[in-house]
């Protein structure tokens, strides 16, 4: 597959874009369009190169990883030199304190309607210079090689023989090399040397937006508002950037969705909640926690026009406003989710978990509402209390019950804190005991970013413990993945699964606010010595 891949693409494999580190020459994104299709940037190609072969060591060591241990040697054998090795890039004349940039752009005229333009950081002219030369010869036929001057612009041209379209193009100006393959590869550097500053990637509002949101990275994407990838993409249509960081057994990934005039909205989901505090007491055996410090009605008005609309015509039929349980919750609400122990995979299906959602997770969560007696008035509509005479307002106990085939989702309201549990008749009991200070509450296993580090500020979070999802998984009686071939197969699918994740120590998922976007973060951490093995 490397051997079939474009020349830039398999360049930008070992690269990327802005820190000069007191070295001459501008960012390479001053020379790619701010109207470009997406772009990757690499603000320090040593940077990225330590961090990628920190990962890469870390990954290689995991289950069913094998092609990828020789993933590293063989791209290392087709360009010469060890992309994930700083020393390997100075080597090849790439100055690894700078940055690089690939980027994708609309070009009538090309074969798929789209070029790839390249810009990397020139540490040493003739040792790039030769890097360029073998890869046309190489991968291009292309051993004619010409100096043009093209679009006020001098361009070195490859081509496979005189009077033929060129097959690759570079252009060297500010200490940045500007390469590009194809018949159109001359114009096009030309023209990205030429390109005006305000025109360029470096000076777009989005493009700026999106780095600061995105924060101290070692690789970022972006795509601007326009890009024909995003087209029907109403959730991003304003722009969206990525960016990953990495090292020894850590792997952190962002992504900031450009909020442009819808930012006002999303604003009014900040709020000052605590759920960490909540969350502290809820069942210490569960895998996943989730937590919700931002204001739930705003919440609830960009979730709820995503439901079903079969869904939305079940409730109205019950007479429920789904929007009306938002309204009523305040910040800082907290809840885990479990595996039922009894979950039957072979025989789970989308409208089983509708009837019974105990069929697949356990669950707990504790909110404060805002009015008691309006949430009164919902619990009744959700679960009627028997009635002894006509119009008794509530259970005596004030627990509200829905009983499933698996056991009950049951809630209790104690003035303005509302208590749920779903599972076994007797859940309820359990966490209003832990509630009332009786054992320990759930705490994250693993101590950094993706684990108690993702429980506090932001809008909220949700931390899955791996080791526990594992044990649960592995816990399952054998008939919990059907009989026969069917359940051979399940069992190995699953196993595939939970060898790896067995692996990681945290898996985190975080969203905040920044200016002009909304930034979901994704943090993942291996075991101890993961990272070393």
């Amino acid at each position: 597959m490397l051997r079939r891949a474009p020349l830039p693409a398999v360049l930008a494999l070992s690269l990327g874009a802005i820190a000069c580190r007191g070295r001459p020459g501008p960012p390479p994104e001053r020379f790619v369009p701010g109207a470009v299709r997406a772009v990757l940037v690499v603000p320090e190609t040593g940077r990225a190169a330590r961090e990628l072969a920190a990962l890469h060591a870390t990954l290689a060591g995991f289950p069913g990883a094998a092609d990828l241990a020789g993933a590293r040697t063989a791209l290392a054998a087709q360009l010469g030199f060890d992309p994930l090795d700083p020393a390997g890039l100075a080597d090849a004349g790439i100055d690894p304190a700078r940055g690089a940039a690939l980027a994708w752009l609309d070009r009538s005229g090309a074969p798929s309607g789209t070029a790839a333009l390249l810009v990397l950081p020139v540490g040493d002219g003739p040792k790039l210079e030769r890097l360029l030369a073998r890869l046309a010869r190489e991968r291009l036929g292309a051993e004619v090689r010409a100096a043009e001057h093209h679009g006020g612009g001098d361009a070195i041209v490859f081509r496979r023989a005189a009077g033929q379209p060129a097959a690759l193009a570079y252009l060297v100006t500010g200490r940045n090399a500007l390469v590009a393959s194809g018949p159109a590869s001359p114009a096009l550097v030309a023209e990205a040397a030429a390109l005006p500053e305000a025109g360029a990637l470096s000076a777009a509002a989005g493009w700026i937006a999106a780095r600061a949101a995105l924060g101290d990275r070692a690789a970022l994407a972006f795509l601007p508002a326009g890009s024909p990838l995003l087209a029907g993409r109403w959730q991003v249509r304003d722009g969206l950037g990525l960016g990953v960081s990495a090292g020894a057994g850590r792997l952190g990934a962002a992504v900031a969705v450009l909020l442009g005039p819808r930012e006002p909205s999303f604003r009014a989901l900040a709020a000052g909640g605590a759920a960490a505090r909540v969350l502290a007491r809820l069942d210490p055996r569960a895998p996943l926690a989730l937590r919700w410090d931002g204001d739930f009605a705003a919440l609830g008005a960009k979730l709820v026009p995503m439901l079903p609309a079969d869904d939305r015509r079940r409730l109205e039929a019950r007479g429920l406003d789904p929007l009306e349980p938002f309204g009523l919750l305040a910040p800082g609400a907290a809840a885990v989710l479990s595996l039922a122990p009894d979950l039957e995979l072979a025989s789970l299906t989308p409208e089983a978990v509708r009837a019974d959602p105990l069929r697949l997770v356990r669950v707990e969560a504790v909110a404060e509402v805002k009015d008691p007696e309006r949430a009164l008035a919902l619990s009744r509509k959700l679960a009627p209390p028997p009635r002894r005479g006509r119009g008794a307002p509530a259970p005596a106990d004030g627990t509200f019950r829905i009983a499933t085939p698996r056991g009950e989702i049951a809630w209790r309201l104690d003035g303005t804190r509302l208590a749920l549990a779903g599972g076994p008749a007797g859940s309820l009991d359990t966490l209003l005991a832990r509630l009332g200070g009786e054992g320990p509450g759930w705490t994250a296993s693993a101590p950094g970013p993706a684990g108690a580090g993702a429980l506090a500020g932001g809008l909220g979070s949700a931390v899955l413990d791996p080791q526990r999802l594992v044990a649960s998984v592995r816990a399952l009686p054998d008939e919990a993945f059907g009989t026969g071939p069917s359940g051979f197969v399940v069992r190995s699918v699953v196993d595939r699964f939970a060898e790896p994740a067995s692996r990681l120590a945290s898996v985190s998922l975080r969203a905040e606010l920044a200016p002009g976007a909304l930034v979901l973060a994704l943090e993942a951490e291996a075991q101890a010595g993961e990272g070393a093995r």
